[in-house]
């Protein structure tokens, strides 16, 4: 019989089919659970990582170096290391170039950056950051920075 049989009048259904079934159930449950869970270590990911930089940023020795580039009026890079020491540049354009790079890695949302002028910043940074490429021969040095600026100038 396909599958049944009868038993004192009543079908009984193959026991194979009927953990087939539960089996195939079972793993879409498991499948659905493990994306739910996949989703919330993502997100508290996020949260630890956005954490993590902004200790960084309450530094007073960090404020105070973002502080110089904002208010330099240089517009090349010997201009700007004259106003603001070169520890003081590379700190701040190694930090925002780990932030660009979590947003540009979709590891953090854009939109977690909205307050963030990064093209008001890559404006005072670019003469040193290029500067710094040409320097090192590195042309990918500090390139978040510049590419964040960029989507967000768009």
């Amino acid at each position: 019989m396909d599958g049944a049989s009868t038993f004192g009048g009543m079908a009984m259904v193959d026991a194979s089919l009927t953990l087939d079934a539960i089996v195939a159930v079972s793993i879409a449950a498991g499948a659905l659970f493990a994306v739910i869970e996949l989703r919330d270590i993502k997100k508290d990911r996020r949260v630890q990582l956005m954490l993590q930089a902004s200790a960084h940023i309450a530094t007073r020795e960090f404020e105070d170096a973002l502080g110089k580039v904002w208010r330099a009026d240089a517009t090349d890079a010997k201009g700007l290391e004259r106003q603001v020491s070169y520890v003081d540049l590379c700190m701040v354009a190694d930090y925002l170039d780990f932030v660009a790079g979590l947003v540009i890695s979709n590891l953090v949302e854009e939109k977690a950056l909205a307050n963030w002028p990064y093209y008001y910043v890559w404006g005072k940074l670019s003469p040193f950051v290029h500067a710094e490429r040409e320097a090192t021969k590195i042309p990918t040095t500090w390139q978040n920075i510049e590419r964040l600026a960029q989507l967000q100038k768009s």
